[in-house]
């Protein structure tokens, strides 16, 4: 067929000479401002720490989540042997190769040296100091508790010894008599051998009244003990580490590779295990939103959690790659490789997703609603206080589902590379102001509550999220320009790249 293109016209692939300047004012900005913030956190007292750690744990999040949807992306276009998207797939696995840079940003949030962790997640140190209260009552009350169980076991004892004589000393008894001091010698037995079986020693009777009376100071955390609890906690951090680093490092790894060899066995390999790495990847997103994000307040949970801030990140990253790739176009790649038929496409992607992302975010807000549980209420209770009621309606219900939604509806949009960039723009700004929202209404009321006057803000703190956020870009963007320089942007050598080169829809 005449006019199609071939993909062995572009096996030598394509490279990207990073712009110096901008690396260098990335690297400023993002390892100045990285320098400067944790100056001043460890300049401050610790109400001001604490902010600090909610403005980097919103910074982390958001950029985070890119990372997280160009990880996602890759795995998809994967996993369902996708062939419109292998001249895009290389920007995709670059987003997802800047997890391993963050996620080490988010370290000084994990580690209680930092002042961050313990203001984060409060029930840190509420769970230590209801054990350490719990123990310490436990180590007093043990004595009497021991002397109270030995006096159970030797009258438990004594009642048996006690039947038994009362049926020896009974003269031709009837079979009736004599069943029942059986039944009752046999009750009195098994009473006194579980008696018997109790371990009495001090550490085992320190170790139960601890858990009574954890139950009685903290009955939430005591019901949540087995989750909520610390050495599981870093079980768990080390698990989304090495899980979503390790798919994002790999998948890119066998992409590289295969533009050096050609060996189709590359493309085989990703298939194969994007369809096993997806489980994988669903479980450490979905609890490590559980952890560090429902959690900030651990009394509340959703059901939807999970879903909710995996739809943000694949709608917003694949805004972010429509901005990658216009950025990238402009600056003379990709140009002959990419046409108007992959804007439309991806344009669609961003579409269904914000959609996707209104379902589940209404969908959330309406169960809670329609169940009226304390516990779940509070989240959106807490949300609908003071401006945070202007903030959501204006921003999220507006800003981030009805506008865009309206705008991607036109096909013409979708084919213009300048405008369907705007909208994705627009959808990103919408997405900081999504983790905005999900994160920093809780600092006011967490930091302050013990004072005795809740506040719904922290007075200055709104400086602390923009210079967390401009420091963990920069270093975002630097990372990205390396790596965008470092292969070639597009697979140059996969199988599927002569039915992307000529895709239409």
């Amino acid at each position: 067929m005449a006019g199609l293109k071939d993909g062995d016209d572009f096996k030598d692939g394509e490279f990207f000479k990073s712009p110096g300047l901008l690396k260098f004012v990335c690297a400023v900005v993002g390892f100045g401002g990285l320098a400067l913030f944790f100056i001043l956190s460890f300049s401050f007292g610790e109400e001001k720490t604490g902010a600090m750690g909610y403005s980097w744990l919103f910074a982390v999040i958001f950029f985070l989540s890119l990372g997280i949807g160009g990880l996602f992306w890759t795995l998809l276009h994967h996993a369902s042997n996708s062939g419109w998207g292998t001249v895009v797939r290389r920007l995709m696995e670059n987003l997802g190769s800047m997890i391993p840079f963050v996620m080490v940003l988010a370290i000084p949030l994990l580690l209680p040296q930092f002042g961050f962790r313990d203001a984060l997640w409060e029930w840190f140190p509420k769970r230590q100091a209801a054990l350490e209260v719990a123990t310490e009552k436990a180590e007093k009350e043990a004595p009497a508790y021991i002397a109270a169980q030995e006096a159970k076991l030797a009258k438990a004892e004594k009642a048996v010894d006690t039947a038994k004589a009362e049926l020896a000393s009974l003269d031709s008894p009837s079979p009736s008599h004599t069943a029942y001091f059986d039944r009752k010698i046999e009750g009195l037995e098994k009473e006194a051998a579980k008696l018997g079986e109790k371990d009495l020693s001090e550490g085992a009777v320190v170790s139960e009244l601890t858990e009574k009376n954890f139950l009685k100071k903290e009955a939430l955390l005591f019901v949540k003990r087995g989750y909520l609890n610390e050495g599981f906690w870093y079980v768990r951090v080390i698990f989304y580490f090495v899980v979503l680093i390790g798919i994002a490092l790999i998948l890119r790894r066998w992409s590289v590779t295969q533009d050096s060899d050609g060996d189709p066995k590359w493309f085989r390999w990703m298939r194969r295990w994007s369809c096993g790495f997806l489980p994988f990847f669903a479980v450490a997103w979905t609890f490590l939103v559980f952890d560090w994000l429902m959690a900030l307040d651990y009394a509340w949970f959703s059901t939807m959690w999970g879903v909710y801030l995996f739809a943000g990140c694949a709608l917003n990253s694949m805004g972010f790659l429509i901005l990658l790739l216009t950025g990238l176009r402009k600056a003379g790649y990709l140009k002959n490789v990419v046409t108007m038929e992959h804007y439309h496409l991806m344009g669609k992607l961003m579409h269904a997703f914000v959609i996707f992302w209104a379902y589940i975010a209404f969908s959330q807000f309406f169960l809670i609603w329609y169940a009226n549980i304390t516990e779940e209420t509070k989240f959106y209770l807490t949300r609908n206080t003071e401006f945070w009621n202007i903030y959501t309606i204006c921003f999220l219900v507006i800003g981030h589902f009805f506008i865009p939604f309206g705008i991607l509806l036109i096909r013409a949009v979708k084919k213009t590379p300048l405008i369907v960039s705007i909208v994705a723009i627009w959808n990103l700004l919408m997405h900081v102001f999504d983790i905005y929202f999900i994160i920093i209404p809780e600092r006011g009321p967490s930091l302050t509550a013990a004072t005795g006057h809740v506040a719904m803000t922290i007075p200055g703190a709104w400086i602390f999220d923009v210079l967390a956020f401009i420091s963990v870009g920069g270093i975002f963007g630097f990372f990205l320009l390396r790596q965008l320089g470092s292969a070639s942007l597009f697979p140059c050598r996969d199988p599927r790249l002569d039915e992307s080169l000529n895709v239409v829809n």
